[in-house]
């Protein structure tokens, strides 16, 4: 059994188990899929950012 420590130390937790890769193909098309719906997702968020922002100073400086 391993003490508090040893098992809470800085170099231990660079150390991560993962399961195997069988398919390579198919894992890098699933990165890739991720990916781009992270990137879309983020463009998303910008835009409705910006729309948010542009409406707030609108009505801010225009008085309504």
């Amino acid at each position: 059994m391993k003490t508090f420590a040893s098992t809470h130390s800085r170099s231990q937790n660079n150390v991560r188990e993962h399961s195997p890769i069988y398919d390579l193909a198919a894992y890098e098309k699933r990165q890739r899929k991720l990916k781009r719906k992270q990137i879309f997702k983020n463009i998303l968020d910008t835009i409705v950012f910006f729309s948010a922002c542009s409406i707030v100073f609108s009505l801010l400086f225009w008085g309504v």
